[in-house]
């Protein structure tokens, strides 16, 4: 291209070098690059909106949900498979997976028993527990920095529930009815309400436990000090251990007596706290058996909850039922970080049925139960108990229904 002059004069009659290119020397030159220039800018500002609008999605308190449909009936929802379990060798493994927000919180066939179930959990007045071992102390947990977390995750769920459940969670003043149990909460939370109470409000409206998980700048000293800390919630559904020992505790403690934590899962758990995002929800889920069909369960499920010289047994097989005794346990946990407080929160929903209703689900998921178990190295089934219930487990499932 030509230049559009060589030098330019100043008011005091000097003439200086003029380096700027004639960018233009037809018509056609002018309308080509005028619609570049527009595709550019249309381009950039696509993009920022993109960005912007995500970020500001991160920021907010609004989890982007969409309502179930209006025909949508909450006891006759067919309830998610929790069925992780493989047919093959057990690696222990992170075993996460990206998760869509509208599959976070569900409302099942079991809302109402779960509930209900968690209530007398949490107040101390469940009948299959003696009142001296004071099961709220071991299930609902505050500390002063975990407050405004707990504020915060309480309007998260509310809003969510309104949102995906129209139907069954609405706003009356500034209260929230449940028509599915006929009860109300406050709307928002509130520092005039204790956050003991708003834990147990939130008890009332999801079946999920949830613990909230925080940074704690003035313990980074201590071993494991720079981890995240269990700081708050609601853990009423605990299976094999007292949740009350691991609370105000490191991540890595609350997971220790998992074998091969510290040497697996330690270094790379760790990370992905650190680096997951507001807006981001991951899942995983864990599955076991257990002989008995509680909920809560502090001193068996586990085997670090017997005898160092304990020696695991099978259960003879004609001593269990496995309609009523014998049961399936699986946890569903989410993960998601607060984008106010940048607390992380597992939400864990808890799924319990008797083994004769998994074997329903056909040869395929039988077969695929029995060959885990196989799966299990020495130490997994160990801590699983599985050499108690394993043997008998397997020969239910591999026995036609007739033989039975």
């Amino acid at each position: 291209m030509d230049y559009i002059s060589s030098n330019v004069s100043t008011k005091s009659g000097n003439r200086i070098p003029n380096t700027t290119k004639r960018l233009f020397s037809t018509d056609e030159d002018w309308s080509s690059t005028l619609v570049i220039a527009i595709t550019l800018v249309s381009i950039i500002i696509v993009y920022f909106q993109f960005f912007r609008s995500k970020f500001l999605d991160a920021k907010s308190s609004k989890i982007p949900v969409k309502s179930v449909a209006k025909d949508f009936s909450w006891d006759s929802v067919t309830p998610l498979k929790s069925y992780p379990f493989k047919n093959k060798e057990y690696k222990l493994t992170m075993g996460i997976r990206n998760v869509d927000p509208q599959d976070w919180l569900l409302v099942e066939p079991s809302y109402k028993t779960q509930l209900e179930e968690k209530r007398k959990i949490l107040t101390n007045t469940h009948s299959r527990y003696p009142p001296e071992k004071d099961l709220t102390s071991s299930t609902l947990f505050v500390t002063k920095e975990a407050v405004p977390a707990i504020h915060e995750f309480y309007d998260i769920v509310v809003n969510y529930m309104c949102t995906k459940y129209p139907m069954h969670f609405t706003k009356k003043g500034s209260f929230l009815h449940n028509s599915i149990t006929n009860e109300t909460v406050p709307y928002s939370a509130s520092k005039n309400i204790n956050a003991e109470t708003h834990l147990l409000n939130l008890a009332r409206t999801i079946q999920e436990d949830f613990i909230i998980l925080l940074k704690d700048p003035s313990r980074e000293d201590e071993k494991d000090g720079t981890e995240y800390f269990f700081k708050g919630g609601v853990f009423a559904f605990a299976a094999g251990f007292d949740p009350k020992t691991r609370f105000n505790t490191p991540l890595s403690f609350v997971h220790h007596p998992i074998p091969g934590y510290e040497e697996k899962l330690k270094l790379s758990m760790n990370r992905f706290f650190t680096r997951i995002e507001p807006g981001q929800f991951v899942t995983r889920s864990n599955f076991s058996v257990q002989t008995h069909d509680l909920y809560y369960v502090d001193d068996a499920n586990k085997g670090h909850n017997l005898p160092e010289d304990y020696d695991q047994k099978p259960i003879p097989f004609n001593e269990l039922d496995f309609d009523t005794q014998v049961h399936y346990r699986s946890e569903r946990q989410v993960l998601t970080k607060l984008p106010k407080s940048k607390a992380v929160v597992f939400t864990i929903r808890t799924y319990l049925e008797p083994i004769s209703a998994l074997k329903k689900e056909g040869p395929e998921v039988c077969d695929r139960l029995i060959g885990a178990i196989n799966g299990f190295p020495h130490d997994i089934a160990t801590y699983k108990r599985a050499y108690e219930w394993g043997p008998p487990v397997k020969q239910y499932l591999s026995q036609n229904d007739s033989a039975l």
